[in-house]
């Protein structure tokens, strides 16, 4: 394969493009026919008491992006050598996808209505018929990866529990005494009654 999957977005001549032209992952297709941007909140199902915060009762799915694109046989790339090198232009452009798929890398995508950092190629579906023998059309089916972000945090080496600890003087109990019996004695300790 010629072109590598992996480009340089601050290369001179797409830097500029990058950011104000539907990519993926740098990648100009030709056409992009169709575009479904999903974002869904799943809201839980258990009662939520009056003035709780409602943020803690719903999260929000990683989002999906579904895409049509086409690539054509006779039409120069937009970037020049974009999708050079192999048999045609539209099946290098099926490679360079099945390739950014395969390697499993989050990857960037730009759109009119957004842009989404970090998703992994999760279905590609190419009809291959007499319609599309000098061309192209594929949906691409993305999906966001959730980033976390982990912080570290010192702790002491100096164990939190030991392996004894003092009780005290253990006097057994007589359970089979009333509550009256019991609070007599309380007056005689700590009272000094009779």
């Amino acid at each position: 394969m010629a072109d590598s999957p992996l480009l340089d977005l601050d290369a001179p001549e797409i830097k500029d493009l990058v950011y104000t032209k539907t990519n993926i992952g740098g990648w100009f297709f030709d056409a992009y026919l169709k575009m479904e941007h999903t974002s869904r909140l799943t809201i839980t199902d258990h009662p939520v008491q009056t003035g709780a915060a409602v943020s803690d009762h719903a999260f929000l799915q990683p989002r999906e992006l579904s895409m049509d694109v086409a690539m054509s046989n006779v039409q120069e790339s937009f970037v020049p050598g974009q999708f050079s090198g192999g048999y045609s232009r539209s099946v290098q452009a099926f490679n360079v996808l099945r390739e950014l798929q395969q390697l499993r890398v989050p990857i960037q995508v730009h759109t009119r209505l957004g842009l989404y950092p970090n998703m992994l190629i999760e279905v590609l579906s190419a009809p291959d018929d007499y319609t599309t023998l000098d061309g192209l059309h594929c949906t691409v089916t993305f999906r966001e990866i959730i980033v976390a972000q982990v912080t570290t945090v010192k702790i002491s080496a100096r164990p939190l529990v030991t392996d004894h600890s003092n009780r005290g003087v253990v006097e057994p109990a007589d359970l089979n005494q009333s509550a009256l019996k019991q609070l007599g004695g309380f007056a005689k300790r700590y009272l000094g009654g009779k």
